[in-house]
C-alpha cells in the first residue's frame, strides 16, 4: 500500500465540483473560511498598523526581517550540505527546496516597509493558516476507519451532562467555541475530531504544533483544518519563531479573523504532553488573546473543557523515554495512527474516551481573572476524566506496594486488588491486569495453579505514568 498515492488520490477527487456541492448542501461540516480572504484581510489589518506607528514599526519590520534572513541563509547552507548525498526523488525535491529558498532571500533583499511586510505576513500565512477541505476531511475519515479499525471503534463520545452535545450543535458557528484539552498523546487530535464529528459537530481548528508536521502530515494537516504555530527555534538555540514581532502578530491575527467568522477552535493549554502523566499548569498565552478578543469586539466566547482519556496509552514508553532528554517527536501522522491501531489491536476491550464539559461564558462586562480561569478550566478537565481500567488499577497496585511491608514494595496479589476495592468490577481488573502484563509493567509470579495470584512490579515508574492521569501538578 502506497499512502503517498493515496493521499494524492483523495486531494485529486475532493476537487471534483459535484463532491463538493454535495458535502456543502448536506454535511456538517462545510467549507467556512475563504483562505483568499483570510490573507486579505490580515494583510491589511498589519498594514494598517504599520501605518499608524501601532505595534508593527519599522523596528519590529526590521528586526522580523533580518530574523528571517538569518534563518533563510543558515537553512539554505543545511540542504545545500544535504545535495551530495541525494539521490533520485529526495534529490530532485531537495534541489528545489532550495531554489525556492534562493529565490526567497533575494526577494527579501530588495524589500522595504510595507512590502516588507505584506512578505513576510503571506509567508507566514502559508504555515499557519489551515487549507481545510471538508470533502477531503470526510474521505480520509472514511479511509482511516476501514484502515485503523481497532482504534476509531474504541472511541467514545461522551458528555458531562445530558444536554450538553445539543447545548454546543446549536452554539458552534453562531458565536466563538474553544474546546480545550489535556495533551497526552501527538495524535490526541485524531480521536478528538472523530468524537466530534460522531456526535454531529463542526470540526474545530486544531492549534497543532510544527512538530506534527512531518512527511505525508505536511499534506493532510491543513486539509482536516489544522492551524500550525511554530514553538521551536526560528534561530537554533538563539531565538524562537514567537520571538518573531511579525510571525506572533500574524499569528494572532489570523486567529482574531477565524474568531470574528465563530470558528470553533480546539487546543491544549499544557503545551506540551504530560511528561509525568499528571496535568500541567496550563500556558494562558492564547486563553489571554480570546480575553483581548472579548473586550476589544465585546463578544461573548464559549469554552468547553475535553477530559481526554486513554485505556492504554500509545506512547506510554515514549514519553517515559522522553523524561530522559530524548527526541519523541518523528512519526507523521500515518505512522501516528498505524502505531495507535497495532496498539489497540492488541488489546481487548479497550477504550479512548472524549468527555464534553459544558461550556464556560466569558462575557465583555465580566471578564474572569486570566490566572484563575486558566486553572479552574484544567482542573474541570481533571474532573470530568473518565476513569479507565488502566488508570485505577494503577493507582491501586501502587497504593497496595506502597503501604506494604518493605519485603513487599514490588508486590501484590489479586486477592489485595480486590480487599482494596470490593465494589470494583473483577472484569476491569482481569483486563488491567493483562494489558500491564503484556507491556511487562508487571509479572505473574504464579508458580502453582492453586495457589493466589501473585506479581512482581517491573516498571513502577510506568504504574505512575497511569495513576497520575486523573491528578493535576498544580
Amino acid at each position: 500500500m502506497n499512502i503517498h498515492k493515496i493521499i494524492d488520490f483523495l486531494i485529486s477527487t475532493s476537487r471534483s465540483p459535484v463532491l463538493k456541492i454535495l458535502v456543502d448542501n448536506f454535511a456538517v461540516n462545510k467549507r467556512r473560511i475563504s483562505r483568499q480572504r483570510l490573507f486579505q484581510a490580515v494583510s491589511k489589518h498589519l498594514l494598517a498598523d504599520y501605518s499608524r506607528d501601532g505595534m508593527l514599526g519599522d523596528l519590529s519590520l526590521f528586526e522580523a526581517k533580518s530574523l528571517q534572513l538569518i534563518h533563510d541563509n543558515t537553512l539554505l547552507r543545511k540542504l545545500k550540505g544535504r545535495l551530495p548525498g541525494s539521490s533520485g526523488s529526495g534529490r530532485k525535491y531537495l534541489k528545489q527546496s532550495i531554489k525556492n529558498i534562493e529565490q526567497r532571500i533575494e526577494k527579501l533583499n530588495k524589500l522595504e516597509g510595507p512590502d516588507t511586510l505584506l512578505f513576510l505576513a503571506k509567508t507566514y500565512l502559508e504555515d499557519i493558516a489551515p487549507d481545510f477541505d471538508p470533502v477531503f476531511f470526510i474521505l480520509f475519515r472514511s479511509l482511516a476507519a476501514r484502515l485503523f479499525n481497532n482504534f476509531v471503534k474504541s472511541i467514545r463520545a461522551l458528555e458531562t451532562e445530558t444536554g450538553t452535545i445539543d447545548q454546543l450543535r446549536n452554539t458552534i458557528g453562531n458565536e466563538p467555541v474553544f474546546f480545550i484539552a489535556n495533551h497526552i498523546s501527538n495524535a490526541d487530535h485524531l480521536p478528538i475530531l472523530f468524537a466530534l464529528n460522531r456526535s454531529g459537530l463542526i470540526s474545530p481548528v486544531v492549534i497543532g504544533g510544527s512538530n506534527l508536521y512531518r512527511g505525508i502530515s505536511r499534506k493532510i494537516l491543513p486539509k482536516i483544518n489544522v492551524c500550525q504555530i511554530k514553538r521551536d527555534d526560528m534561530i537554533e538555540k538563539k531565538i524562537k519563531w514567537l520571538g518573531n514581532p511579525i510571525y506572533i502578530e500574524t499569528f494572532k491575527q489570523h486567529n482574531q479573523y477565524m474568531w470574528l467568522h465563530n470558528e470553533p477552535y480546539l487546543f491544549y493549554p499544557e503545551g506540551g504532553r504530560s511528561r509525568s502523566g499528571k496535568i500541567l499548569k496550563p500556558k494562558v498565552g492564547i486563553i489571554k488573546n480570546v480575553f483581548e478578543f472579548v473586550k476589544n469586539e465585546q463578544r461573548r466566547v464559549h469554552f468547553v473543557p475535553l477530559s481526554l482519556s486513554y485505556t492504554t496509552v500509545p506512547e506510554d514508553l515514549a514519553i517515559e523515554e522522553s523524561r530522559k532528554g530524548i527526541n519523541i517527536s518523528h512519526s507523521d501522522l500515518i505512522r501516528q495512527l498505524i502505531e495507535l491501531n497495532q496498539e489497540y489491536g492488541r488489546f481487548k476491550d479497550t477504550a479512548t474516551y472524549v468527555n464534553l464539559g459544558r461550556p464556560l461564558t466569558v462575557i465583555p462586562d465580566a471578564i474572569p481573572d486570566l490566572e484563575d480561569f486558566s486553572c479552574d478550566l484544567m482542573s474541570r478537565i481533571r474532573d470530568h476524566i473518565h476513569p479507565t481500567p488502566t488508570y485505577d488499577i494503577a493507582q491501586m497496585i501502587l497504593g497496595i506496594s506502597e503501604s506494604g511491608a518493605e519485603k513487599n514494595k514490588n508486590k501484590f496479589s489479586l486477592t489485595d486488588l480486590k480487599y482494596a476495592n470490593p465494589d470494583y468490577d473483577p472484569a476491569k481488573i482481569d483486563r488491567a491486569l493483562a494489558i500491564f502484563s503484556i507491556k511487562k509493567f508487571i509479572r505473574s509470579d504464579v508458580t502453582d495453579p492453586d495457589s493466589e495470584n501473585l506479581y512482581t512490579i517491573t516498571r513502577p515508574e510506568m504504574l505512575r505514568q497511569y495513576a497520575n492521569r486523573t491528578e493535576c501538578e498544580f
